[in-house]
Parts: C-alpha cells; structure tokens; sequence
C-alpha cells in the first residue's frame, strides 16, 4: 500500500504566477547596469559642454569678427561716400566690385537708396529679407538675420546717401566649429570608455557580494542551512554579508530545534509552532485509527535482563515499528515503557487511514517474526497488537506549564484493550473496525469479550492479510524497515 498523498498546492501557485506574469524584463547583470548609466551621464554631460563650449566660441568670433567688420564696412563707406553723392550707378559698382576683390571674407553688397531703390553686388539669396532689416542707425549694426550681415548708413555732411549691408563668410566659424567638435568628439569616446571600463571593474567588484548572496540565499531556499559567506571590507555590503550568515544560523538552529522536538512532539504541532508562534492549537473531535503495540512479559524480561539490553532491545523494536508506521502515514503519537500507540488520520489526512493501520499492525507483528529477539527464557520476544477506528478528541491534553497534543476517548481505550486480548504477533481488533477495511483482509473471531469502560460487549478476532498483493505489500515494508538493522543486541 502506497503513503497517503499530501496535495501541495506550489505547483498550482506557480501555474498561476506565470499566467499572471506572462512577460518579464530580461536579466541585465548589475555591473552592466552602472556602465550603461555611467555611459549614459557622461555622454549627457559631454554634450552638454560642448554646448557650452561651442556658444562660448562662436561669441568670441562673433566678437573678433565684429571688430574686422567695422573696419571694412567704414572702409567700404568712405570710398562710396563720393560715388553715392554723384549719383553715378556704375561708379557705386566700381567701388563694390574692388571692395569684394580685395576682400575675400566679403560674400555680397547691398545697397539701398534714401528713395527705396537698392542695388545688389555679390551672392544674395533673399534680398527682400535683408533690406526688410537695414535701419537707418548712425552706428554699424548687425543684422538679426541667420546669415552674417552688417549695415551702416553713408553719410555726408550729415545728410544721408543710402545704407549699406556687407554679408561676411562663415566659412571659418565652420573650420573653427569642425575642428572643436571633432576635438570634443574624441575626447568624448576616450572619457566614455575610460569612465566605463572603470565603473565597470568598480561595480563588479561591488556586485560579488551580491551575487554570492543571491547564490547563497538560492542554497537556503532548497534547505541548505550551512551556507556561511566570508565577510570583506567595512561598509554596507559587508554589514549585509555578516548579517544574511546570521540569519542563517539563526535558521539552521531554528530547523536543529525542529528536529530535535519533532522527535518527543506531534510533528504537525511543532510545525505550526516553528512558522506560527502564536499558535493555539484548538480541540476537536475527529475519526482516527489507533493501533498499539506492548511487549508480552515485559516486566519479567526487564527484571532478568541488564538495564542497558533492556533498553537497547526496546529502540531496536520501536525504530522498526516507527519505520513501518510513518510508511503507512501514521503517526507515532507516544511512547509508554513498553508499548507504542501509534495514530493514522492524524495530523495528517488519510482517507484509507483504516486499512493503512491493519496493514501497519500486521507488518509489525511480522517484523517481530523476523527480528526474533530471545527473551526470559529464552524464547523469542512478542508483541500484544491492537487496533480500533472511531471518533476521538483531539486537544492539549495536561497542565499550563506541561502540555500534551494527543487523543482520547473511546476509540483509544478499546485500542488499548485490543492489545491486551491476545498473546502476541497477531492483530487485533473488533468486528465493527474489521468491516471497513475491505477484501484484503480475513477476520477469524474469538468471540464476544468485554471490554473494560464500555457497557455492550464486542466480537474480538484475529485480522490477517488475505489477498497476495496486500501480503507481498506487508513483507516489502518489512524488509526496508530491518534494512540497516544490526543482528544482535
């Protein structure tokens, strides 16, 4: 017969994790993260100063170039002062023609008349614009138009003969501004790659900690309680490093605690103890099967037999009778002197908690068979095997200061009474238990006894395993429970 299945409910949790999260960001490592951000802000603030550094160039050339200009623009309005007062158009283009020969900066000439007329010399694209800005203003003026144009009124005697504009080249400010970015450029991709390779080895360094970490807390995660991470340096990292191996120490013990009261308590009552500390574990009634076990002539055997083989004799018997039951999903719920009572049905849910106890009681009646330990008088030692189902209460049972979590009533009692009926390796139980457990098992009655605290009397009979599966189940149990077991005492 197979262990009682307990349902866990973490693959149904997970299924429904994942359909929740049907996509997630991909892994990016910690050290990857810093560079790309690094990258990212000096790249930022690399640009950001070559903004600057570019605006603050280009106003010192505008400011060298306007002092140049000034010159050749009065120059330019003096040699046309003459021709603009004479009135002679081919004169004005003379002087402008010679003007933009000599001066290789100078792209275009404009020329408006104090009547409205103008006169263009020179490339001019969108004449209408620069005449739309030219002002009579008694100073040079730059005009607030993209290209670079200066203006200035020719005056004579203080009379107006017309407004020049003179478009300069921007040709250098594009050298200037080629050979800055370029410069800035190439020191940019050093500084980016410097910075990264550098924030890049620096947060490497960081993220091992980290990384040992989250490998250590994967190890906890699976129940690897000895996990201790070496502690480098001063600083928030190492405070966590020294406090994640506290932690699990702290968790080793907690599970060492577990262990250790896991074998004098009920398991589920540590369980809920460990992971709930405020729990009160409430009374209530409950069907459970109850098989107990005790040595035939146990107090003679005791009195004839050194107290170390005496106690050495009852671990053999009760490590193999505990093999047996836990196999069935029973649980050993005490021990009294020579005797075990075992519980199935609780704590943990058996629906087949029945026929899991018959075949318990009769694997240790069989193993007692084959362990064959002599006795008083040298015949093999024996055990009284009791079983009965029923409703019992399930409480703390005992003091505020010594508390029990078992089970009493009826059903316990006439376990306890079943054991005392025969003489040893054979199960026992009454007619009414004998009814649930099926075709796999024969009952051979031995009549009706009554039973100490119960006021009708019962139909008491021997329970054997009747079919070759159920006999074959029994035997294979057996044998893993004596597997290890040493040959004498």
């Amino acid at each position: 017969m197979p262990n009682p299945d307990v349902t866990s409910s973490t693959p149904k949790l997970s299924s429904e994790r994942s359909a929740q999260v049907s996509w997630a960001w991909p892994r990016v490592p910690i050290r990857w993260r810093w560079a790309a951000l690094v990258g990212f802000a000096v790249t930022v603030a690399v640009a950001v100063l070559y903004m600057v550094i570019l605006n603050i160039e280009r106003v010192a050339w505008l400011a060298s170039q306007t002092a140049q200009a000034q010159l050749q623009v009065d120059r330019l309005s003096d040699e046309l002062k003459l021709p603009l007062l004479s009135g002679s158009s081919s004169e004005t283009a003379i002087v402008v023609r010679r003007f933009l020969n000599k001066v290789p900066t100078v792209l275009a000439v404009l020329i408006r008349y104090p009547d409205g007329r103008h006169q263009t010399h020179g490339s001019i694209i969108h004449p209408d614009a620069v005449l739309f800005h030219l002002s009579n203003n008694q100073r040079m003026m730059r005009l607030s138009i993209d290209t670079l144009w200066y203006a200035k009124p020719v005056m004579y005697d203080k009379t107006l003969m017309g407004t020049i504009g003179v478009r300069f080249s921007e040709q250098a400010w594009a050298k200037i501004a080629d050979n800055l970015t370029q410069q800035i450029l190439i020191a940019a991709v050093l500084v980016v790659m410097f910075s990264g390779l550098l924030v890049f080895w620096i947060a490497g360094r960081m993220s091992e900690p980290i990384e040992m970490l989250a490998d250590a807390a994967a190890k906890v995660a699976e129940g690897d309680y000895q996990v201790q991470l070496p502690v480098r340096g001063n600083d928030e990292l190492s405070d966590a490093v020294s406090q994640f191996n506290a932690m699990v120490r702290g968790l080793a013990h907690k599970e060492e605690l577990r262990d250790v009261f896991g074998r004098y308590l009920n398991p589920k009552l540590v369980s809920e103890v460990f992971e709930h500390t405020d729990v009160e574990m409430m009374s209530h009634r409950q069907e459970v099967s109850v098989l107990f076990a005790d040595m035939v002539q146990f107090a003679a055997f005791s009195e004839a037999t050194d107290t170390r083989k005496v106690v050495a004799v009852l671990n053999q018997y009760f490590e193999v009778f505990h093999r047996i039951i836990s196999h069935y999903g029973g649980h050993v719920d005490k021990y009294m002197g020579d005797a075990v009572m075992a519980v199935f049905n609780h704590p943990v849910s058996d629906e087949r908690h029945v026929q899991h106890a018959a075949a318990a009681g009769l694997a240790v009646t069989l193993a007692c068979q084959k362990l064959a330990i002599e006795g008083e008088g040298g015949a093999s030692i024996q055990f009284r095997v009791g079983m009965n189902c029923g409703q019992a209460i399930v409480g703390n049972i005992g003091a505020a200061q010594r508390l029990e979590y078992t089970v009493i009533g009826d059903a316990v009692n006439v376990a306890s009474r079943m054991s005392g009926v025969g003489d040893g390796d054979a199960l026992l139980m009454s007619r009414q238990s004998f009814e649930r457990l099926g075709d796999d098992f024969n009952f051979h009655s031995m009549g009706v006894h009554e039973i100490k605290g119960l006021s009708q009397s019962i139909e008491v009979g021997r329970v054997q395993a009747a079919s070759y599966e159920a006999r074959q189940n029994i035997e294979r149990v057996v044998l893993e429970a004596l597997s290890g077991q040493p040959n004498d005492v």
